[in-house]
This record gives structure tokens, C-alpha cells and sequence, in this order.
């Protein structure tokens, strides 16, 4: 999400915009290139240093300045680290509640700070509220499930942790979501976990412009093993904190493909079960496996024999709680989910995953261009990537989260980039045409001039790139979000009182 990723987004769209991705097309396996992922950064960061000095006129065509070259990736120093992580919602039980709602005592809340509040003109959220109010009273088996897309503050699980924490403190703790089978990046993580991979994964996003596929997952991550035995993932619970110390169910993500391998699922270092991903034709594939009993369980998948394409793992319990699944890719924008992602290898992945609430948090690497037609660009881009989950999901809500502010040196001081409020207001009007809910996280934050505030005095909460939160300025950016999620959720429930004799028999 730092400057440069925003260069490398433009050269990889210019690279990929040749290449066709038919929604219907299946994925292969055979369109990939040779090199390991050591070579290839090191091969794509020399060609980014030289491309402008090489090439001009492809610089002045893409409109990219030699200074966005400079840094390709975050300053993991400026990232956080968590302890800890070390590397269906459908048809609820019980059926519906009348009225949806569990206080009779709510009254809807007077609009003071109304950036702090989601914007629901037309309450799209409800449904996944109804759910929310299922898993508070405690319903077996009523998760909600909730899926956070974005780009490197979701990436390290930086933002979505506390998220993830408050509500499940609050509704319940049913497990972690989907979590990627290996870290494509150094501080790609999971908080409250315990969770190690190794053996030698090669990874691919949807940042690499050499999968043709399109097929990368749920999570835009695809980890391919060539040949033989030896890669692993772990899930072990966590050791401190009041949350991730329980999960009972792991859930396989994996391509099926006529020359497919094996991979054996084990938990507890027991009741080993060995999954062939040998198929006719290449598509999504998906193997459970659960723990003799709920509470403490530790889950692995290994490699075991020939080529096996994997892209993560759910890990859960049955409930009742909530799920928050973090699914950042470094340097991403929601153009990458309507072009490069294969639109129906999405929808299966979706489909199978089956959440309540998608988040679409995106906008800090598209402001780094913010002419006329790019903004033009940024207005479609993010109604397909709509238009895809609605396919998939007809009635899914969807949140659309604005970028937080972002700084930049201008006069001697800190100012607000200028392409920051022109995005949020251009997700502002889509999210309105396409009936989505919509969080101004950038007001909510402070609005202009927040990341100049964050950046004064000792306690930083913000980096020195005046774009990543600390660790303490994630946990404020969290706070931000869950609040906004709970005051939707008070209003929801005063538009459908529940009367006391109903309480009862929710519970």
C-alpha cells in the first residue's frame, strides 16, 4: 500500500491488459513460469528500478514518476507483528427470528458524528444484522461470517485483528476464518494464532502478471507444489489473550486438476486423512476435517505426492461466534478482483465460503494516480468487482470501506494526498448506485490532515511513509470499524423491537 505499490499495480494491469480473462474460462496450471519467487522479485524489482531510464516513453505513457520506483514493498519495520502468529453461513438453526432483534430497550441513536457511521440509506446491511442477532442469542450453530478485503494494512492482519477481537468478545468466539497456507510476504499474518508453515511453498498473487489462470483463490494467493512430499501448515491455538484458543474444523481449499497430487489433513498429529486433488477438469476443490471434540485442537496439511495447488484453509468452531476472515494482498486495488481474478473461479470460492458480510476495503494504492481518466477507471473497476460477488452471492451485504488519509510532503508539511477525498467520494457515489453500505473511513479517522496528526510527537500512529498505521494506530483504525458495525447494528435493532417474552425462546 505504499507509494511504489501503486507504480508496480500500473506496469502489472499495463502487462496483463493483453490478456484475456473469460469469465467462463477454467483455470490451468500449465501457463506459469519457471523461475522460483526468489528469482522473480529480484528479476521484477531490477526491471521496475530500470524500466524508466530504459524506456521513457512507457513512463511518460503510464504517467508514472521515477520516484514511485523506489520502493516496491512496505517498510516492514513500519508493519506489525502479532505474538502468536508466527509465519456456511446459510440457512441459520431455529429458523428466522420474528422481527430480527434482541433488545426491546434500543431507540434509534440521534446522527451525531455522522462520519463514524455507516451510510445505509436502504439498510442492505439487515440481513447480515438478522444473523449478527442470531449469534447473540446464542443460537447452536449461528456463526456469522465476515469477509475483509483490502490491500497491506489487511495483509498483516493489522487492521481486521482488533475488528475480529472486539466482536468476538461481544457475539463469540467461533474461529479465524480463512487464513493462506503459507506467507507470500515476510509479515503477512494472523493474530491470535499459532500458526507456522514450511518446506518450501511457491506462492503467487494477484499481483504477478505471469498467471494467465486467474485462479488464486479466496484469499488472491495460489501456493503450487511441483513435485513430492515435505510442505506443511500448521494451526495451533493461541497461548495468551481471551480469544483463538478454540477450533474444532479445518476447511481445504484446493484446485482439483487431471494431474493433481496428494496432501494428507491430520489434527492433533492424528486421524491423518489423505486427499487426492487428482480430477477431470480443474476446478475449486474443498476437504473437512474435524476434531474429535470442541476446545483446543491443533490442525496441519502436508504434502505427500505429485503436483497440488493450494490456497488456504478455514479454521473454525460450530459456534455460536463470529468469524472475520482477512484477506489483504500487498499493493492490491479492487481492480484486480475485476480483471485479473477469473471471475468464475471466484464465484466458486465465494460460493463455498457463503459470508454474511463482504468488505471491499480499497483506494490507498489507486490514489497514488488520480487524473480524470484513471478516476473514470477506479468507478468501473469497483462496480464489476459488485457485480461479481452479487453473481455469486445474490444476497450477501456488502460494506464499502474507504482508504484511511494518507500524507505527503508538500511546502515543508504534511498534507492530505489530494486523490484521497476525490476516491472517497467516488466509492461514496457507487456504493450508493449500487446498493451497497458505505464507511467514510477517512473522516471517521480525523479526515484531512489525520496522517500529519499521527505523525507528530513520540508515539507515532502512523509510519514514516504517512500511509501504514503502527501497531496502535491499526488498533484505532479496528476500534473505528467495529464501532461503526455496532452502531449499525443498535439502529438495526431499534427498527425491529423484539418484545421480552420473545428473548426466551431465542435463547
Amino acid at each position: 500500500m505504499a507509494a511504489s505499490d501503486a507504480s508496480v499495480n500500473n506496469l502489472i494491469e499495463a502487462s496483463t491488459s493483453a490478456r484475456v480473462l473469460a469469465p467462463a474460462m477454467a483455470p490451468s496450471t500449465t501457463s506459469r513460469i519457471i523461475f522460483g519467487k526468489t528469482t522473480r522479485t529480484i528479476l521484477l524489482t531490477a526491471a521496475l528500478a530500470l524500466l524508466p531510464l530504459a524506456i521513457p516513453r512507457l513512463e511518460r505513457a503510464l504517467g508514472i514518476k521515477g520516484q514511485s520506483y523506489r520502493e516496491m514493498l512496505p517498510n516492514p519495520r513500519e508493519l506489525i507483528t502479532f505474538k502468536g502468529s508466527q509465519t456456511k453461513a446459510g440457512e441459520l438453526p431455529g429458523g428466522p427470528i420474528q422481527n430480527d432483534q434482541l433488545s426491546p430497550l434500543a431507540a434509534e441513536p440521534a446522527d451525531n458524528d455522522l462520519g463514524r457511521k455507516i451510510t445505509d440509506t436502504n439498510h442492505t446491511l439487515d440481513p447480515f444484522y438478522s444473523t449478527l442477532a442470531h449469534t447473540e442469542a446464542k443460537q447452536a450453530g449461528a456463526i456469522t461470517r465476515i469477509t475483509h478485503y483490502g490491500d497491506s494494512p489487511v495483509t498483516n492482519d493489522g487492521i481486521t485483528a482488533p475488528v475480529r477481537r472486539l466482536l468476538q468478545e461481544r457475539f463469540g468466539d467461533a474461529g479465524h476464518g480463512f487464513i493462506l497456507i503459507d506467507r507470500p510476504w515476510a509479515w503477512y499474518g494472523h493474530a491470535a494464532i499459532n500458526f507456522s508453515s514450511g518446506g518450501g511453498w511457491s506462492n503467487d498473487s494477484l499481483m504477478n502478471p505471469m498467471v494467465t489462470d486467474g485462479a488464486f483463490g479466496l484469499g488472491g494467493v495460489d501456493f503450487l507444489r511441483a513435485n513430492g512430499p515435505g510442505k506443511y501448515a500448521r494451526f495451533a491455538p493461541a497461548t495468551d489473550g481471551e480469544t483463538g484458543k478454540n477450533f474444532s474444523v479445518m476447511d481445504v481449499y484446493y484446485e482439483r486438476q487431471p494431474n493433481g497430487g496428494l496432501f494428507e489433513a491430520s489434527v492433533n498429529n492424528a486421524n491423518s486423512q489423505t486427499v487426492s486433488t487428482k480430477g477431470e477438469a480443474v476446478e475449486s476443490g474443498f476437504f473437512e476435517i474435524k476434531a474429535a471434540q470442541s476446545g483446543s485442537n491443533t490442525f496441519e496439511v502436508k504434502t505427500t505426492a505429485g503436483s497440488v495447488r493450494l490456497f488456504g484453509a478455514v479454521i473454525e468452531n460450530e459456534g455460536p461466534g463470529v468469524v472475520y476472515d482477512s484477506l489483504g494482498v500487498n499493493g492490491a486495488h479492487a481492480g484486480l478482483l475485476a480483471s485479473v481474478m477469473n471471475e468464475q473461479h471466484w464465484a466458486a470460492q465465494l460460493k463455498h465460503r457463503n459470508p454474511n458480510l463482504i468488505i471491499l476495503n480499497y483506494g490507498t494504492n489507486e490514489s497514488q494516480y488520480a487524473s480524470d481518466d484513471q478516476m473514470a477507471r477506479y468507478d468501473k473497476d469497483l462496480r464489476e468487482v459488485v457485480r461479481r460477488v452479487r453473481a455469486a452471492l445474490p444476497s450477501v451485504a456488502i460494506l464499502i470501506v474507504s482508504p484511511m488519509d494518507r500524507g505527503t510532503h508538500s511546502g515543508g508539511k504534511v498534507i492530505t494526498l489530494p486523490a484521497i477525498p476525490k476516491i472517497v467520494e467516488m466509492q461514496r457515489r457507487v456504493a450508493a448506485e449500487t446498493n451497497c453500505a458505505f464507511l467514510d473511513l477517512f473522516a471517521a479517522m480525523g479526515g484531512e490532515g489525520t496522517m500529519a496528526k499521527w505523525h507528530e510527537g513520540r508515539n507515532h500512529l502512523v509510519g514514516g511513509d504517512l500511509t501504514h498505521p503502527t501497531a496502535a494506530g491499526a488498533e484505532k483504525i479496528g476500534e473505528l470499524i467495529y464501532d461503526a458495525l455496532i452502531d449499525g447494528y443498535t439502529r438495526y435493532q431499534a427498527r425491529n423491537p423484539v418484545r421480552p417474552s420473545q428473548l426466551s425462546a431465542l435463547k
